[in-house]
C-alpha cells in the first residue's frame, strides 16, 4: 500500500509541473454583448464629465458618490429587514469571532444550510432541508462558480481567509442573481484594502498552524497591504489528512493572491487570482464495484472586477473570469481517465434606487462558455447567455419585488426565470414575507454522460434527460430586532416537473432519469437570542414531507426533520469563547426507489470548541481546540460512506 501510494504521489508531482494557461476567447457575440453592457456606463460617465468639469465641483460629486457606496455596505440589517427574501447573512465580526476555519464550516453555522463533504470534488449542500446534490448557485464577488462537468461548486478551493462575508438566499431566489438557484443561492465576497485600513498597521500578517485527530495537520498564512487607494493580499494554505479508512487520505494546497485600486470618480478595480490542488484517496461504499480509487486535482482561477457609480444612486460591476480545470482519476482496475475543463465568460451588474430609496431597479447579464473534454466521454461545450431584472417598490409599509431573465443555452435553448416578493410591516420588528418563483435546471455534463469512474463509477449518464421545471413558494412571519434578537417561521413548498432521479440497477449503477413530478413541503423556523450576560442561543428546525409522484417514495437525502442547535458562550473576564453545536437528522434514502438496505438511519451530533485569546507582548494569539462528534456517532454522510467518528484539532493563530 505504501509503495503504491508512494508511485501515485510521484505521478501527482510530475502532473502538476504542467504550466497553467487560461484561454480568454470572447466569440464576436461576447463583443457585442460588451459593448451592449458598457454603453450605458460610458454615458453616464460623459454626462458626469461634461457637467461638473474638473474642478471643485467634480471633487465634491466624488465624495458625495463615495459616501452613497459606504453607506450602502452598511446597510446590511435593513437590507435584511426590508427585503421580502428570505436572506441570512454572515460577517467577517463573526467569522474571526468563532474562528470558522473553512466556506463548509461557516455555512453550516448559518440557519437553514447544512453542508457535507463528499469523497471527491465539491460539497452536498442543503438548504431549507433539500436534498438535492444541484441547484444551489454559488457566487463569488458576483461571478458563478458553479460547474458544467458537476453541477455544483468546489467552495472547498475558497480560503476562508480571504472571505469577508456570507450570504445566503433561499428559494425562491431572485432571478436577476443569476440561473440555477432553484435550491437556494450563496453570495460569497472576498476581503480588499478597505477591510485594512481600520487596522492600526497597513501591514497585517495572521498564521495559523494546527494539529489534530487521524494525521491531521495544516497551516495557513496570509498578509494584507493597505496603500492610500488600494492595496493587496496573499494567502497560502496547505493540508494532511490520512483519514479512519484505507485509502481515505488527502493532501491540499491553495494560494490566493488579490489586488486592488482606486481609480477615481467612485470607479475601482479588482484582480483575484486563485490556485488549488488535492490529492486523495477515495475509499467509496463496500458494495460498489470498484471501491478504491485514487484522485488529483487542480485549479486555476483568474477574476477581474471593474465597479463604480453612476450619479449619487447607481452602481455598477463587470466581472471578467476564466477558470482551468484539471482531474485525473484512476480506478482499482488501473484504468485512468482524465477530464479537463476551461471556463470563461463575463458578467455586468447595474443596481439604482432613486433618492428617496422608494424605487430600485436591478440588472444582469452574462456570457459564459465551457469547453470539457473527458477521456470517458469525450469533448462537450456550453455556452451561455442570459439577462436579468428586478423592480424594486417599497412603501412605509410594504416591499414589492417583481423579477424576470431569460437564458439561451447552446444545447437546451432558452429558458425563462420569474421572482416576486412581498414584504408586509405589522408592528415595529414583526413582518409577513412572502414569495414565489418560476427556475429552470440544465442537467449538466456529468448527469448527461459519464462524470468519471474508479470508486465513484456508481453512475451512467443519460443523453436524454430533459431539463428540470420548478415552482418554488414560501409564507413567512418574522421578528428582528438588530443582529441579537429574531425569530422566524416559514411555510415553503416546490414542485418540480420532469425532476432528474437515480435508480440503481442489479449491477449498482446508478443512472439519472426524468421522473413526472415530484414536491416538497414543510415547514422552516430560526431564533436567535442573546443574553446580556454573554449567552447566545441559535436554533433552527425544518420539518419537511416530500414524494415522488409517480412511485410514492421520499426524495434522496430528504430526512422529515433536521434540527440543529448552538450555544455561545463569552467568559468577559478572561475572553474566553465557547460553543456547542448539536445536530439530528431523521432517516432519509440515498437512492429514489427507497430500499431499506440503503437507507440512513437517524443521527445526533454533538461538536464543541474553545477559543482562548492572550497577547505575547505586541503579539495577538488565540489557542483553540475544536472537538467533531464529541461521543463517537456513527453515521454516513452517504450510504457506504461512514464518517470518520470523533474528530479533534488544536492550534494557534497568531496576528501581528
Amino acid at each position: 500500500m505504501e509503495k503504491r501510494k508512494s508511485v501515485k504521489q510521484k505521478q501527482f508531482v510530475d502532473q502538476h509541473t504542467k504550466k497553467m494557461r487560461l484561454r480568454f476567447l470572447l466569440t464576436p457575440m461576447g463583443w457585442m454583448f460588451l459593448v451592449m453592457l458598457l454603453l450605458p456606463w460610458s454615458m453616464a460617465a460623459a454626462q458626469e464629465s461634461h457637467g461638473h468639469g474638473h474642478g471643485h465641483a467634480a471633487q465634491s460629486k466624488d465624495a458625495t458618490a463615495m459616501d452613497s457606496i459606504v453607506v450602502t455596505a452598511e446597510r446590511i440589517d435593513a437590507f435584511i429587514e426590508k427585503n421580502p427574501q428570505q436572506v441570512v447573512i454572515l460577517g467577517l465580526e463573526e467569522i474571526e469571532k468563532r474562528n470558522l476555519l473553512s466556506v463548509e464550516e461557516a455555512l453550516n453555522t448559518m440557519a437553514g444550510v447544512d453542508v457535507k463533504k463528499s469523497s471527491g470534488i465539491g460539497s452536498r449542500i442543503s438548504i431549507r432541508g433539500s436534498g438535492k446534490a444541484g441547484g444551489v448557485l454559488v457566487l463569488l464577488n458576483g461571478r458563478p462558480l458553479n460547474s458544467s462537468q458537476y453541477g455544483g461548486a468546489d467552495i472547498s478551493s475558497i480560503p476562508i481567509d480571504i472571505v469577508k462575508s456570507i450570504t445566503v438566499f433561499k428559494p425562491p431566489v431572485p432571478v436577476w442573481l443569476g440561473a440555477g438557484a432553484s435550491e437556494g443561492a450563496i453570495v460569497i465576497t472576498t476581503r480588499d484594502s478597505v477591510d485594512a485600513r481600520d487596522d492600526e498597521s497597513k501591514h497585517v500578517t495572521r498564521i495559523r498552524g494546527a494539529g489534530g485527530s487521524y494525521g491531521q495537520v495544516e497551516g495557513t498564512v496570509s498578509h494584507r497591504y493597505s496603500m492610500k487607494k488600494g492595496g493587496a493580499m496573499v494567502t497560502a494554505s496547505g493540508k494532511h489528512r490520512d483519514g479512519k479508512r484505507t485509502n481515505s487520505d488527502r493532501d491540499s494546497g491553495d494560494l490566493s493572491l488579490h489586488w486592488d485600486r482606486e481609480l477615481g470618480a467612485g470607479k475601482r478595480v479588482e484582480l483575484n487570482g486563485r490556485y488549488y490542488l488535492s490529492e486523495y484517496g477515495s475509499a467509496g461504499p463496500e458494495d460498489n464495484p470498484t471501491p478504491d480509487a485514487r484522485q488529483s486535482y487542480q485549479k486555476g482561477s483568474l477574476d477581474s472586477r471593474l465597479s463604480g457609480i453612476i450619479g449619487s444612486t447607481g452602481d455598477y460591476a463587470l466581472n471578467l473570469y476564466g477558470d482551468l480545470i484539471d482531474l485525473k482519476d484512476e480506478s482499482q482496475s488501473e484504468l485512468v481517465s482524465t477530464l479537463d475543463n476551461q471556463k470563461y465568460g463575463l458578467k455586468a451588474e447595474n443596481n439604482w434606487t432613486d433618492a428617496e430609496e422608494k424605487w430600485g431597479l436591478q440588472l444582469s447579464g452574462i456570457l459564459e462558455r465551457d469547453d470539457v473534454d473527458h477521456t470517458l466521454s469525450g469533448t462537450h461545450h456550453r455556452t451561455t447567455a442570459g439577462l436579468g431584472a428586478q423592480a424594486d417598490r417599497n412603501w412605509q409599509a410594504f416591499s414589492v419585488t417583481l423579477g424576470a431573465r431569460g437564458d439561451y443555452t447552446s444545447d437546451f435553448d432558452v429558458n425563462p426565470g420569474f421572482s416576486g416578493g412581498l414584504r408586509y410591516s405589522l408592528a415595529k420588528h414583526w413582518a409577513i414575507k412572502a414569495n414565489a418563483g418560476y427556475t429552470v435546471n440544465i442537467p449538466n455534463f456529468g448527469q448527461l454522460y459519464q462524470p468519471s469512474h474508479g470508486s465513484i463509477d456508481q453512475s451512467r449518464g443519460n443523453p436524454d434527460l430533459d431539463k428540470e421545471k420548478i415552482w418554488s413558494y414560501d409564507l413567512s412571519t418574522e421578528f428582528r430586532k438588530g443582529k441579537s434578537h429574531s425569530f422566524l417561521v416559514t411555510l415553503f413548498r416546490s414542485d418540480v416537473s420532469d425532476p432528474i432521479t437515480y435508480e440503481r440497477g442489479d449491477d449498482l449503477i446508478y443512472r439519472p432519469v426524468n421522473a413526472n413530478r415530484s414536491w416538497r413541503q414543510g415547514v422552516e423556523a430560526a431564533w436567535k437570542y442573546a443574553l446580556d450576560l454573554g449567552l447566545t442561543m441559535d436554533a433552527s428546525a425544518v420539518v419537511q414531507d416530500s414524494e415522488i409522484e409517480e412511485t410514492g417514495n421520499e426524495l434522496t437525502y430528504t430526512p422529515r426533520v433536521k434540527l440543529k442547535l448552538a450555544l455561545l458562550y463569552t467568559l468577559k473576564s478572561v475572553g474566553t469563547r465557547l460553543e456547542t453545536t448539536v445536530r439530528y437528522r431523521s432517516k432519509q434514502y440515498s437512492e429514489s426507489q427507497n430500499r431499506e438496505d440503503q437507507s440512513l438511519d437517524d443521527y445526533t451530533t454533538v461538536d464543541f470548541k474553545a477559543i482562548q485569546p492572550f497577547k505575547i507582548k505586541k503579539l495577538a494569539v488565540e489557542w483553540f481546540v475544536n472537538l467533531d462528534n464529541l461521543f463517537d456517532k456513527r453515521y454516513e454522510v452517504h450510504h457506504g460512506y461512514p464518517d470518520d467518528g470523533f474528530r479533534f484539532l488544536t492550534g494557534l493563530n497568531l496576528t501581528f
